[in-house]
């Protein structure tokens, strides 16, 4: 009597875990199958290609600049021109003589007072030395303070050079002859040139001795 009893409770406890169990396997299976259908589907979007508004037309640009408008300017002063009077440059009146040419001249050429040019005498020029040394004071001159100078004639060899050198005045005699002369043999001067050759000449220098003023 104790099976009988227990019986339907169990056969009922099956019932519902079998229906629970069917419910369970139904809502797996049928989020499985959405799930596949939503991944497998594709995505399809459709896009409306809008028709673009046509740009406006840029405007139009005139050749003609725009002119100002006219506006009241005051009106520019009118230069004034100014005249001046030149005055007359009136020459004075000269009273020029008057000359009288004889024009009979006669069978004869007439000279009167033409007279040829007179023609120049041109010096011979002085010698240019080109090296000049300086001549030694006498010592006896020096001691006793005695300045003075010393001319002398000589001849420009065609190489320059000076040779027969001669005291021509001395002033003082005795002190200053011999440092001249010594002197004057180691210059130098410009020989003179006459067709483009260099000849000897005659020449004369004066050699003064002066003392340093302290």
């Amino acid at each position: 009597m104790s099976r009988s009893v227990y019986l339907p409770a169990i056969l009922f406890a099956l019932l519902v875990n079998v229906a629970l169990f069917w419910a369970m396997q139904r809502m797996v299976t049928g989020e499985s199958a959405t799930l596949d259908r939503s991944v497998a589907e594709p995505l399809v979007v459709d896009f409306i290609r809008l028709n673009a508004e046509p740009e406006p037309p840029p405007p139009e640009l005139s050749d003609e600049p725009d002119q100002p408008s006219p506006t009241s300017s005051p009106s520019a002063p009118q230069p004034q021109r100014l005249t001046f009077k030149q005055p007359g440059n009136k020459l004075p009146n000269w009273d020029t003589p008057k000359i009288d040419i004889p024009l009979n001249i006669g069978s004869g050429p007439y000279l009167g007072a033409f007279r040829p040019p007179a023609m120049l005498v041109v010096p011979p020029s002085d010698p240019v030395p080109l090296v000049r040394l300086a001549p030694r004071y006498p010592q006896r001159a020096l001691l006793r303070h005695v300045e003075g100078s010393v001319t002398l004639s000589f001849t420009i060899a065609a190489d320059g050079s000076v040779s027969d050198p001669e005291v021509l005045e001395a002033e003082p005699v005795g002190y200053f002859e011999q440092a001249a002369l010594r002197a004057i043999r180691r210059w130098k001067f410009q020989p003179k040139i006459e067709d483009g050759i260099a000849v000897s000449r005659p020449a004369s220098q004066t050699i003064h001795f002066t003392m340093k003023k302290k």
